[in-house]
């Protein structure tokens, strides 16, 4: 069964052909999705142990609004397919190496000499394109690997070579790089329920970033996941595994773009101290551990604005001036003063080094990293040919500059919103220490919202966050845009407004949202793709 050049529509051999549901209306159609490249390295692993190695370094995913696994840029061209070919030669290889003994016991699970040769490697191909294709294979699947083995061993190659040629060519798949969703059938444009192991699949790099374990398997295999009370079961149990690290990772990673501060880049003449990039790992690691601490237990997520608590190893608690004795490697669990200069991720040395530039604090990337990712308000680009700040030591504190700047009717627009939010942290330099004064001027960290709202610094600009309705939505968003893969359609608004009421009835645990999004139709549900063909 092909996939039409990776853009074909498939019928399903396997599942009888999903449940259609015209009564549910029409889905955003899903477009089938290849394995982004976390999601690749973790199914190897999970396929072969950690001790496979290739030397092909496969290139960074493309971004839709922040995010790696957005169906709309993971296809794939010549270049790419031939180094995943090349990769599964030498992943294959290294572990079937004499020196792997795990790689070794991993594949070779039976007696290949004599007459036991085909049994045996019909078994391997089998159980390996299971774990590989996250499905069962057909026989009609086994028989076309299974004859290149024996192409292989005509040729002349020993048996490991020949079961070598057979496993690259899963690895080399359209059923192992793709995520594939199968149409039940041509011309049927409702949207349908997702197949057991198309739904397992989903679930399981949604919550991991890594393909479903035997448990997942088995529930699929026996047809229970269609039942909201044995999905939701498995997507609690999974929640529970050491493996949801994932959702920190790759969802809050990217929502709050932490990935990136590893490309931050500060003056190493104005701040030294960032220099050896172990702060900026701290920061990282900090932020992390609090939204994890969120994820897993009863607390509000909406507490990330005003959270009490942090984390910091020797390094960051300098760097935050919090007194005490702390590992340099290890991260305790401190308790945040009430008067102190710190509560809230909007005070994390990562979102505020983050958004910065090498020499300065940033009023207009602060502001706009809140609107955008907290508040899903994304300011258009500014226009063209706008004028520098005026800069020098006679022309007043950064807000004095930007006041003076926006001025202008073309920038003003925007800059009523981001500005005020980038005043109030003000206080924080580049790096996100904590400065009393703009040089040899006084700071001023108040601020007002368009709606009227006010506020004076960063931790009253959190709590007044707190409080926005737009915070618990956009974050309904941006969970939902990583779940799916692609980014909120007009179809999509009924379900987010009811998962948004949910996450708000259950006490904004995180969760709890993730339990409702596994279980909405938007979830369990596609349409068909029309156009396409097998």
């Amino acid at each position: 069964m092909a996939l039409g050049g990776c853009q074909g529509l498939l019928t399903d051999p396997e599942e009888g052909g999903p449940d259609t549901q015209p009564a549910f209306g029409a889905l955003p159609t899903q477009v089938i999705r290849r394995l982004n490249r976390t999601e690749y390295w973790n199914t190897v692993r999970e396929l072969l142990g950690p001790a496979a190695t290739t030397a092909q370094v496969l290139p960074a995913d493309d971004q839709v609004d922040g995010y790696d696994n957005n169906s709309q840029v993971l296809g794939i061209g010549p270049l790419l397919l031939e180094k995943y070919a090349l990769a599964a030669e030498e992943l294959v290889g290294s572990a079937l190496a004499a020196s792997n003994a795990e790689g070794r016991a991993r594949l070779l699970t039976c007696d290949f000499s004599g007459a036991n040769e085909e049994p045996c490697a019909r078994q391997i191909l089998s159980r390996f394109g299971r774990k590989a294709w996250r499905r069962p294979l057909s026989t009609e699947d086994v028989e076309r690997v299974l004859a290149l083995v024996r192409a292989s061993r005509a040729a002349g190659d020993g048996f490991e070579v020949a079961l070598a040629v057979g496993l690259q060519a899963i690895l080399t798949s359209p059923h192992f790089l793709f995520r594939v969703e199968l149409d039940p059938a041509l011309g049927v444009l409702s949207a349908h329920s997702l197949g057991n192991h198309e739904l397992a699949t989903r679930l399981s790099y949604f919550l991991w970033s890594s393909p479903p374990d035997e448990a997942l398997m088995a529930a699929a295999d026996a047809g229970m996941l269609r039942d909201p009370v044995e999905l939701e079961r498995q997507t609690r149990r999974m929640l529970a595994d050491p493996r949801s690290q994932a959702l920190v990772d790759n969802f809050a990673s990217q929502w709050l773009r932490t990935r990136q501060l590893a490309l931050v880049q500060p003056s190493p003449a104005l701040f030294p101290t960032f220099a050896s990039r172990q702060l900026a790992q701290a920061m990282a690691t900090e932020t992390s551990l609090v939204f994890a601490e969120l994820l897993q237990g009863e607390r509000s997520m909406l507490d990330l604005l005003d959270a009490d608590f942090t984390y910091v190893n020797a390094a960051l608690a300098a760097h935050y001036g919090i007194p005490g004795t702390f590992d340099a490697s290890r991260f305790t669990r401190v308790t945040l003063s009430p008067s102190g200069n710190r509560r809230g991720i909007l005070t994390h040395g990562s979102i505020l080094a983050l958004n910065a530039t090498p020499a300065r604090n940033s009023t207009v990337k602060r502001g706009k990293w809140v609107l955008g990712r907290l508040l899903c308000e994304e300011p258009p680009p500014p226009p063209p040919s706008i004028p520098q700040l005026p800069s020098g030591p006679t022309t007043g504190s950064l807000r004095q500059r930007m006041e003076q700047h926006v001025s202008d009717p073309a920038c003003a627009g925007c800059h009523r919103k981001m500005d005020p939010i980038g005043f109030a942290l003000e206080h924080y330099d580049a790096i996100g220490a904590w400065r009393a004064t703009d040089g040899a001027y006084t700071i001023d960290p108040r601020g007002t919202l368009p709606d009227g709202r006010s506020f004076n610094g960063a931790i009253e600009l959190g709590r007044t966050l707190k409080e926005d309705p737009n915070l618990p939505a956009c974050m309904v968003k941006h969970l939902f845009t990583y779940a799916l893969g692609r980014q909120p359609e007009y179809g999509d608004e009924a379900v987010l407004k009811q998962l948004t009421e949910s996450f708000g009835g259950q006490g904004y645990r995180m969760k709890e949202l993730l339990v409702q999004l596994v279980l909405s139709p938007t979830f369990r549900m596609r349409s068909a793709q029309q156009g396409v063909h097998q």
